[in-house]
């Protein structure tokens, strides 16, 4: 059964989510980026089988997270500066369709697949989609990332990251003047991914910076001061299907 969101996969309550990744092991941009910062033992893991040459266009594999999730790492393109195929998402899709029950997968949540780096036109895409997951009988998501407010884990680390003041930025976050400058002018921000704009704000920064928050957002504590002693937030094991 598909239903239809207009929030993200992060928001809706299944046991798996589908993160659409490259082959060459870069999370570098998009839904990939944010589940690498989520997720960062399943990014090394995914490095790894990228550098043995095991992830493939064509075969989705999950990575099981905890007892009650995983993460669907579903490879749309085969080099992240190329766009992805129709039929990759196809094979994905039918070889996907094919295995979910021997890995008792009961509920998931797609992104659009290919249709945003990817370059894929939706037009197509949703069909395609429809024609492989409706049929299933388990509690299909498909997130359509339409909301232009936050929700959930990203609303929480949004209204820390709104209240934070100057001293804040510079003495816990070790960010320079300037750069704490440019992010209060910016305030308040609607989506966490918007800081990546601010002028100063790095990849470096921005992932230490949406790790930080996430952590502290699932826990509801102050500001850590130390971005070295995060903790890790999951017990993980890599699952083939």
């Amino acid at each position: 059964m598909i239903k239809y969101s207009k929030t993200t996969i992060f928001n809706v309550d299944v046991q798996t989510v589908v993160n659409t990744v490259n082959c060459v092991g870069v999370m570098g941009a998009g839904l990939a980026l944010e589940c690498k910062l989520r997720f960062p033992e399943m990014y090394k893991d995914y490095k790894k089988l990228c550098k043995e040459s095991r992830v493939r266009t064509g075969k989705p594999y999950v990575y099981r997270c905890n007892s009650d999730f995983m993460v669907m790492n579903f490879p749309t393109k085969d080099h992240w500066k190329y766009p992805s195929k129709i039929e990759w998402l196809e094979e994905g899709l039918d070889y996907f369709v094919s295995n979910y029950e021997r890995y008792e997968i009961s509920s998931i949540a797609f992104p659009k697949l290919g249709s945003g780096r990817g370059k894929l036109d939706w037009k197509n895409v949703k069909p395609l989609m429809e024609n492989y997951l409706k049929p299933l009988d388990i509690d299909v998501y498909i997130c359509l990332d339409e909301e232009g407010k936050a929700v959930g884990i990203e609303k929480k680390m949004l209204d820390m990251l709104n209240q934070m003041d100057e001293e804040q930025w510079m003495s816990k976050l070790k960010i320079r003047k300037s750069i704490s400058d440019n992010i209060l002018k910016a305030l308040p921000l609607h989506r966490f991914y918007q800081l990546q704009k601010v002028k100063g704000v790095g990849k470096q920064s921005y992932e230490s910076i949406f790790r930080l928050f996430y952590i502290e957002a699932q826990k509801g504590d102050v500001v850590c001061t130390n971005n070295s002693k995060l903790p890790q937030i999951m017990t993980q094991q890599p699952l083939f299907i």
